[in-house]
């Protein structure tokens, strides 16, 4: 075998840790009782990373919320939702009155009834219901049965692609407990801002 060029070794070490990237992204359970274990486990070092971000990362908000759609992007690639579903099991997405009267209509019936069938009211000025029930009624076979016209509050979770993301960090810990998503994304995050080299000093 011949001997590597300096930049020929520097390819084969990239593809190498992008293989080894990807193994760990792909093989990301979706299993909702081994996220809430993985998540409760890594909980107080979450917390600290939370810190770590707001006031120790030397990424500016603009460099930040980069790098968090960066890894999303290539986190989300390797999660099949609708073989995960867990958000649909666990949270009550709300409804503005424009979301209602569009998926009344498309259940044949009136806004009032399908209020009263299956909403519940949550004190929201914008959004002021949301669904009575978990896991989410119109969850059929691990599937959204209204997925066309499911509320904003479904299209946009777990809502990493929205800008400021470290004020938005404690929220995003404890989605950590629900969306295998999140909870990789956070552990990328600590590898390439950083906080994983600062852990082991």
């Amino acid at each position: 075998m011949g001997v590597l060029c300096g930049c020929e070794e520097n390819m084969v070490k990239i593809r190498l840790a992008f293989r080894r990237r990807q193994s760990h992204v792909v093989g990301m359970t979706v299993d909702l009782v081994h996220i809430r274990t993985l998540a409760q486990q890594k909980e107080d070092e979450n917390w600290r990373f939370r810190g770590f971000v707001k006031f120790e990362c030397e990424l500016d908000e603009e460099e930040m919320d980069r790098q968090v759609w960066e890894t999303t992007k290539r986190v989300w690639s390797g999660i099949d939702c609708m073989a995960c579903a867990n958000c649909c099991r666990e949270i009550k997405p709300t409804f503005s009155e424009k979301e209602v009267n569009r998926l009344a209509a498309r259940l044949g019936t009136t806004p009032l009834e399908f209020i009263d069938t299956y909403l519940e009211p949550n004190g929201d000025e914008d959004n002021p219901w949301q669904t009575r029930t978990t896991p989410c009624p119109f969850l059929k076979d691990n599937r959204c049965s209204v997925y066309e016209d499911r509320p904003a509050d479904c299209k946009g979770y777990p809502y990493l692609y929205e800008p400021e993301f470290s004020s938005r960090s404690m929220a995003m810990i404890s989605r950590t407990f629900t969306c295998p998503i999140v909870y990789g994304v956070i552990e990328e995050l600590k590898r390439s801002c950083g906080f994983a080299r600062r852990r082991r000093r």
